[in-house]
């Protein structure tokens, strides 16, 4: 409030007594011996913060801020993409946890005509990106894709957006596509897009033991796998 209705008043300052207020506040901000921690920061981070540096130093502050927000969110999308793992398990699910996990599967059989990926982080744009990639070395298409979802916390729309060109692409195949272990975040966002819709409920699955059942009904295979 005071910028907007105050601001013409400042020009009654003398600049002697503004110029005495920024000495005191550069020296107060200088922290160079947390200048020098920063420096031991991973590579990414440095270059940030040198960028920022030497922007507000030779040219403007608005513009040093303008141009490391966006370096900052590029470090981000590369970070969440580093995160994010994507695997393929054929024939056997083999869980990472499996000496402190309850629910381990790594001695589950899965069928001739069925698949499984695994996402293990959020699933954002970067994330989203390597998944397309991973897509492309798919040879021929399952009866059943179960995309296992049980480590993605969040999912935002780039992630929306590749689901759905799965789904389109497991339609065109005459492939069964189904969700398991889906968490809540990533719920919500399916039921506020038109993808819930097209999943079909019926496809959606909260745990992978009742996705395989189905799986299995669908490609007419008993529990016990003969």
């Amino acid at each position: 409030m005071i910028l907007i209705f105050a601001a013409p008043l400042a020009k009654e300052i003398p600049l002697s007594c503004l110029a005495g207020i920024l000495v005191i506040v550069a020296w107060q901000m200088r922290q160079v011996q947390h200048f020098r921690q920063l420096l031991t920061a991973p590579r990414d981070d440095i270059a940030v913060l040198m960028i920022t540096f030497l922007l507000t130093v030779f040219l403007d502050l608005t513009v040093a801020v303008q141009v490391v927000v966006v370096l900052a969110a590029m470090l981000f999308i590369k970070r969440m993409s580093e995160v994010t793992n994507i695997s393929v398990v054929t024939r056997e699910i083999r869980d990472r946890e499996e000496t402190v996990d309850p629910n381990a599967v790594s001695n589950r059989q899965i069928p001739a005509g069925i698949e499984v990926y695994e996402i293990a982080g959020p699933f954002f744009f970067g994330a989203a990106e390597k998944f397309k990639d991973t897509l492309r070395f798919v040879g021929k298409p399952p009866v059943v894709l179960i995309l296992r979802l049980r480590d993605v916390p969040a999912i935002d729309g780039s992630g929306l957006n590749v689901l759905g060109e799965l789904l389109n692409r497991c339609k065109a195949d005459n492939t069964r596509l189904m969700l398991a272990d889906v968490h809540s975040q990533p719920i919500v966002a399916l039921q506020r897009s038109h993808l819930w819709q097209q999943f079909g409920e019926e496809n959606i699955f909260g745990n992978l033991d009742d996705a395989l059942a189905k799986a299995r009904d669908i490609i007419e295979i008993p529990e016990d796998g003969n």
